[in-house]
């Protein structure tokens, strides 16, 4: 599914060609699983000199879902990508924005 070890020109695989590695994509489909309304996440890119932000954004009935009791689950989600943007000696933050209205 999300094969974002594999090193390749991404012909092989599911490696995508960008350059973000699918790091947005992983995002997504870890958080979609969380939340009782998957159709209203989304991430944007925003990327900088020496890292890129990740901006999660979901419905605000599902805020306290992705955040967990005392900001467990949005940490654990913090360092599975960072894990993942390591492999490709990036630095990834991921900043969760509310849904405008």
């Amino acid at each position: 599914m999300f094969n974002i070890f594999k090193k390749g020109n991404g012909k092989e695989g599911n490696v995508p060609e960008n350059n973000s590695g699918g790091l947005p994509e992983l995002l997504k489909f870890m958080v979609t699983r969380l939340v009782d309304n998957p159709d209203d996440v989304a991430v944007r890119e925003i990327e900088g000199d020496r890292s890129t932000i990740l901006e999660l954004t979901v419905n605000d009935s599902d805020m306290g879902k992705v955040i967990g009791k005392k900001g467990r689950i949005i940490k654990s989600l913090r360092i599975v990508v960072r894990a993942a943007a390591v492999h490709d000696g990036r630095s990834v933050s991921i900043e969760l924005a509310q849904a405008k209205q």
